[in-house]
């Protein structure tokens, strides 16, 4: 994942993915490789803007360092148990991706555990929903700036 080539690699992160040890580390194994990559850029930028994985927040940071040109989090609150906030996370992608022209996004889940195989495919699916709806909303309206 930190070698994908694109602009914007967006995380979906819950509360608890936040968590940090003794040295200021995510305990969260995908974050910590990531922070690491960054040079601890990520575990700074989230203490500074308080992103604390609220459902809403997010935070796109311009980096170098790893494949893509930018690295978001997006809050999923404290531990999914509806599509919404997963919905929510595709519709804050399509806005990160347009705010800054992005043409390639890569969406990853700091953690899947307690997802059945179901519910990955239900929450792929509310993803792609937010993006989807999003996209179409902004489609139409481009078209009726047409008429």
């Amino acid at each position: 994942m930190t070698e994908w080539k694109g602009d914007i690699l967006a995380v979906g992160v819950t509360e608890k993915d936040l968590a940090r040890d003794a040295n200021s580390k995510f305990e969260n194994v995908i974050l910590r490789k990531i922070d690491s990559k960054l040079g601890g850029l990520l575990a700074e930028a989230s203490s500074e803007e308080d992103f604390s994985g609220k459902v809403g927040q997010s935070t796109v940071l311009r980096i170098t360092g790893l494949g893509s040109k930018r690295v978001g989090l997006i809050g999923l609150g404290q531990s999914p148990s509806t599509p919404s906030p997963f919905k929510g996370l595709g519709e804050a992608v399509v806005e990160a991706a347009k705010s800054s022209q992005a043409s390639s996004v890569a969406v990853v889940l700091a953690s899947s555990e307690g997802l059945s195989a179901q519910s990955k495919l239900s929450t792929a699916y509310a993803i792609a929903s937010g993006i989807e709806f999003v996209v179409y909303i902004w489609v139409i309206y481009i078209k009726a700036c047409d008429l």
